[in-house]
């Protein structure tokens, strides 16, 4: 008993030395204490520091971010407890209690936004606070203090995997048991979506690389859309319209974090169809369940729960992998920083929930696969599959800091490393995507399921002076792959003309059989499988519009103006010309059927000029039809339209030359086979 402590040798800490258990236990005492402080830090990061106000961590942080610091202080505790055990009289309970608590608190504030030396002082503060606490009472397995707390904190821990994962588990079965009734027959749906893949570095699209034979194989299949254009160069606003239908400037999904559009999207209407419904997605960054894109979804796999996320979900665990990994598993490292899952992983997450789910219901799953997107770094088998292969840390830090990078500083080698690396990446994805394909096929799925393969956005890789996206709406930031393969769609059609992935819903519903009554806007792009070839759709489809807008496009909190270069509007008119035009009225325009890589602006030439003027007034009528938001249009779109309006009636002038970007690095380059 606690009170007895001054005569039991677990109370005289000064005299007795530590023993192995007692160091152990005290390791996990001190790492669930300081992963609970973390767990305080997380809440008030989300909503006192965070701007965007998200917890930017997995949503079972209450329980994952404790045993996270529990097995970051095993490790130097059996170290300690060796130590204790081998030299038993040099190792005084009070010195390893001080040890044990600095660093624990200092895993523990490392969370927050302070100077690396001060959270040190400040542990070791607390280290020496806890030792007098030890040296006055005793710590060990009898002692009662440490039993009471214990009990408390294991009880503390149940609850939080009660609460978030426990309660998940319980909501998806009963959800499941709730959903309303559907024909076991109804089509099966597949979305997938490679994140971060342009349409010019495919075999499939005619480069000269072959990054994606299965893809090819598959799209001799189905149908294949030659010019699909992404709503815009990033990734959260385009799922935002892939799940909802609606342009990101009509849903806030440009500038809003979160999804909070009273819209459905197409989880929500399919569960309400009796589908049930499943998201797997690699991109943490944007598809998480803060986002929003979760909505309508009974199961979504975002964050990883292994044993390497565990020790991801904290700070000093993060650093230590992420370093460790750079010289073991590179590849791994890429997963280890976003607490999530490569398209091996989602693969088979999206396999085992499908072999486990209710056969006698259609379902309608999501996958996001992230392993194109920087750092492009391609697992061991892929890395020199093009060009260059990674050759140590040095290469492996090249392609991790790429992005960050001021691009004057690289050399012409780590230019072609990293486009190399990206191009193999798609090989993989292209590898995996095959390997899902014949799995589904071998559960006799195929024949009743329609499979949609397309992606968010592209990559800029030094074309027009950009480099990853986001940035622009050139073709190699907004031009993508579609491929759909569905039941009684024909095999091997291939369409040139322009389509957006706005209509992904409304095509979706049409092939379902549920377009009538569908919530979706849009039209459906199986409707070009439906004429001729070479005949024009009329009606057509939505236009292939994209748009950029960052935060400068929006007023300030301080009053500042919005900066009319913030945004921009691209517009590929069915017949193939490219048309963008910028808030301050900056216009480019590319024949991509002759020019696929947009390389020769044309406005100062005749045939640009022209041309011009016919793409702002089929622009002028995509924007008057499909108003934007109210906080959209009060920022820059009523302005940009009025802008545009004047050219259109007036035909006035309009500044020319290419929005201004900063130029650096080695002109793009396409490499040989």
């Amino acid at each position: 008993m606690d009170e007895a402590r001054s005569t039991s040798p677990e109370g005289r800490a000064d005299a007795r030395p530590a023993t192995p258990v007692a160091v152990l236990l005290m390791a996990a005492w001190l790492g669930l204490v300081a992963g609970y402080v973390d767990v305080g830090e997380v809440v008030l990061k989300r909503f006192a520091l965070n701007p965007e106000g998200s917890y930017r961590t997995a949503r079972d942080f209450l329980w994952t971010v404790p045993l996270g610091h529990v097995a970051l202080m095993l490790p130097p505790a059996a170290v300690l407890a060796l130590v204790t055990w081998r030299w038993p009289r040099r190792s005084s309970l009070r010195a390893c209690s001080w040890l044990l608590a600095t660093l624990a608190s200092w895993f523990a504030l490392l969370r927050l936004p302070l100077h690396l030396l001060s959270t040190l002082v400040l542990a070791a503060g607390i280290g020496r606070l806890f030792s007098d606490l030890v040296a006055a009472r005793g710590f060990g397995p009898r002692v009662g203090w440490v039993r009471r707390s214990l009990a408390g904190l294991a009880c503390l821990l149940v609850l939080g995997f009660a609460g978030t994962t426990g309660r998940r588990m319980i909501g998806e079965s009963r959800a499941v048991a709730s959903l309303p009734a559907a024909s076991a027959s109804a089509p099966n749906v597949v979305l997938i979506v490679w994140d971060t893949v342009r349409s010019t570095s495919l075999g499939l699209q005619g480069y000269a690389r072959e990054t994606t034979p299965n893809l090819a194989r598959w799209a001799a299949k189905g149908v294949r859309y030659g010019k699909a254009l992404a709503p815009s160069p990033w990734t959260y606003p385009s799922h935002a319209t892939f799940f909802t239908g609606y342009w990101p400037f009509q849903i806030d999904a440009q500038w809003k974090p979160a999804l909070d559009t009273p819209h459905r999207t197409l989880a929500e209407y399919l569960s309400s169809r009796g589908y049930q419904t499943a998201g797997f997605v690699g991109n943490t960054n944007s598809c998480n369940y803060e986002t929003g894109l979760d909505r309508g979804f009974v199961h979504y796999d975002d964050y990883a729960l292994t044993p390497r996320a565990l020790l991801t979900r904290t700070v000093p665990g993060k650093w230590v992998l992420e370093r460790l990994l750079l010289y073991v598993d590179p590849y791994e490292r890429k997963w280890a920083t976003l607490q999530a899952s490569g398209a091996e992983g989602i693969n088979a997450s999206f396999l085992g929930w499908l072999d486990r789910r209710r056969a006698d219901r259609p379902f309608f799953a999501f996958l996001n696969l992230f392993d194109a997107h920087e750092p492009y770094v391609p697992p061991a088998r892929f890395a020199g599959r093009f060009g260059i292969a990674p050759r140590g840390a040095g290469d492996y830090r090249t392609l991790f800091d790429y992005i960050g990078a001021i691009k004057g500083d690289l050399t012409p080698r780590d230019y072609t490393l990293v486009r190399d690396c990206y191009e193999s990446c798609i090989a993989f994805l292209d590898e995996q995507f095959g390997r899902l394909m014949d799995a589904l096929q071998g559960r006799g799925l195929l024949e009743n399921t329609i499979v949609v393969l397309t992606a968010d956005h592209g990559e800029g890789f030094g074309e027009h002076n950009i480099w990853g996206h986001a940035h622009a709406v050139e073709i190699q930031e907004v031009g993508v792959p579609l491929v759909i393969l569905a039941p009684g769609a024909p095999s091997g059609r291939a369409e040139g003309t322009a389509v957006s992935l706005r209509d992904l819903p409304a095509t979706l519903m049409d092939l379902l059989g549920l377009g009538e009554g569908s919530p979706f806007p849009g039209r459906s792009l199986a409707a070009y499988w439906r004429v001729p070839a070479g005949r024009a759709l009329d009606p057509p489809s939505s236009p292939a519009l994209s748009e950029k807008a960052d935060a400068t496009a929006f007023p300030s909190p301080g009053g500042k103006p919005p900066n009319r270069g913030g945004f921009e509007m691209s517009l590929v008119a069915p017949f193939g010309y490219q048309y963008i035009r910028n808030g301050e009225g900056k216009e480019m325009v590319f024949h991509l059927w002759r020019d696929a890589w947009a390389q020769r602006n044309l406005i100062g030439t005749p045939e640009g000029d022209a041309m011009a003027g016919r793409l702002r007034a089929m622009l002028l009528q995509a924007l008057t039809d499909d108003r934007a938001s109210p906080a959209v249009e009060d920022a820059y779109m009523r302005e940009y339209r009025r802008g545009l309006a004047d050219l259109v009636n007036h035909a006035a002038p309009a500044p020319t030359g290419p929005p201004s970007r900063d130029a650096a690095g080695p002109p793009p380059t396409q490499p040989a086979e």
